[in-house]
């Protein structure tokens, strides 16, 4: 329906405007095969089902269907549009040649369908809404442009002549561009140039507009395309602000923390700080995690917990081998934290209650004396030991080399977990206690 709208709205009206001396029938004959195909329509929309909104059902019920698309539908406008106007001039098929053309345009009125049934179209096939718009108001400019050079042509000739086409007044601007007897292509060709020009309101492509039927034209289409071009930026406006809805967000916030900063009055390094720590927490677009994450399914949640933190802690020894079922619990207790470079992230000889996985970023490990030991990055862990030995102080300084996203387990959290399973306890205990006692022997080297 969608290709047999446009298709029709497309070479009806040039072949109505500016082909009306046609001889062959094959041109009427496809036109009202159409339009019968558009008839077919309005009776499968009166049986056709629908999905009411406020009861959540799908209402089947005949009468329902019909007065929901009768008073609710594009009925009426539709109806309009797919009469066949050609049975009215049978008897006066030759007499009557401009007024038979002209009561053809009524086909317009199918353009309300064919923007219901386009955004259907799109709504079946999963495109974005922001691509449809585009799309439709591209089309919308170029149909209209392609109407308003036919309405330039063929209303001369109507105010002229309802029966067989006359050749319009010398004042009319088909006569001054000399079109009377030219091709149909360049009466289209040139309509379409006015068209254009009085479109975007930059001229009327000749001598401005003398008959009265050319004046109204110019008025009538000037403040058409006044209204299209606004409702065009609108559409465009409200496209862009939804399709960068983040990272307009994320200009706004920006802004806030900005006028903030100045306000408190904060050191040029501080201000640098700040912004960075921004800058890398939203990556330039702006969202609320928690928010989003209430809005789905604790299953959802969770898979997205797992896809983020996966890796992270299936390449921790002591959590191999761990039930998928345990394993989901821990990565659900995980916090995402994000230190800046030189950020001190554990301190040596300070009490321990938690342990830390890299996802991002590098960090240095530092002994209680201050010596560089060694680089841990992306995937690697650290604190471990903190999750076993409650009193036990940190035997290391761990320090963020550059900015670093880590993901924070508190010992609270690990414990009650883990504590139905006394296996792995005992188990994860063992191995925190090697990498305890080589880190010992470290410092005392």
């Amino acid at each position: 329906m969608v290709l047999s709208m446009y298709a029709l709205c497309l070479i009806l009206p040039y072949q109505a405007a500016f082909d009306m001396d046609r001889k062959i029938r094959g041109w009427t004959q496809a036109k009202n095969l159409f339009i019968g195909f558009f008839n077919a329509d309005i009776i499968v929309n009166l049986r056709t089902g629908y999905y009411d909104q406020t009861l959540r059902t799908v209402q089947l019920d005949s009468w329902m269907v019909a007065k929901k698309y009768m008073f609710h539908g594009t009925f009426f406008v539709d109806l309009i549009g797919s009469i066949p106007t050609d049975i009215f001039f049978l008897a006066h098929w030759n007499e009557l040649v401009v007024l038979r053309e002209v009561t053809s345009l009524i086909i317009i009125f199918r353009g309300f369908s064919m923007y219901s049934y386009t955004h259907r179209l799109a709504t079946s096939y999963d495109i974005s809404i922001g691509i449809v718009n585009i799309i439709i108001f591209i089309g919308l400019i170029f149909l209209a442009l392609h109407w308003q050079a036919c309405f330039h042509y063929i209303v001369p000739l109507a105010v002229e002549s309802l029966g067989k086409p006359k050749a319009p007044d010398d004042s009319s601007w088909i006569a001054q561009n000399m079109l009377w007897g030219s091709t149909p292509q360049t009466k289209y060709r040139s309509s379409l140039f006015r068209a254009v020009a009085i479109f975007t309101c930059s001229g009327f492509n000749g001598a401005p507009p003398s008959t009265m039927e050319d004046q109204y034209l110019a008025i009538i289409f000037q403040v058409l395309s006044v209204l299209i071009m606004c409702k065009m930026v609108g559409a465009m406006m409200q496209i862009y602000k939804t399709m960068n809805s983040s990272s307009l967000k994320y200009q706004a916030m920006t802004a806030q923390l900005t006028q903030y900063i100045r306000h408190k009055q904060l050191p040029v390094e501080n201000q640098q700080r700040f912004m960075t720590y921004h800058e890398f927490r939203y990556q330039h677009n702006y969202f609320r995690e928690s928010e989003i994450l209430s809005t789905v399914s604790s299953q959802i949640s969770q898979e997205i917990g797992m896809h983020s933190c996966r890796k992270l802690v299936e390449n921790v020894t002591f959590f191999n081998n761990l039930p998928m079922s345990l394993l989901v619990r821990i990565v659900a207790l995980l916090r995402s934290e994000i230190f800046l470079t030189n950020d001190v992230i554990v301190r040596a000889n300070q009490p321990g209650d938690c342990m830390y996985f890299i996802a991002s970023g590098t960090v240095a490990i530092y002994t209680k004396s201050g010596k560089e030991v060694c680089h841990l990055e992306d995937g690697a862990h650290f604190g471990e030991i903190a999750l076993v030995m409650p009193d036990e102080r940190r035997v290391a300084s761990v320090v963020a080399v550059e900015i670093c996203e880590l993901y924070r387990l508190e010992r609270a959290d690990f414990t009650r977990t883990i504590h139905p399973y006394p296996m792995l306890w005992e188990r994860i205990k063992k191995i925190a206690m090697e990498r305890h006692e080589k880190t010992t022997i470290l410092n005392a080297q």
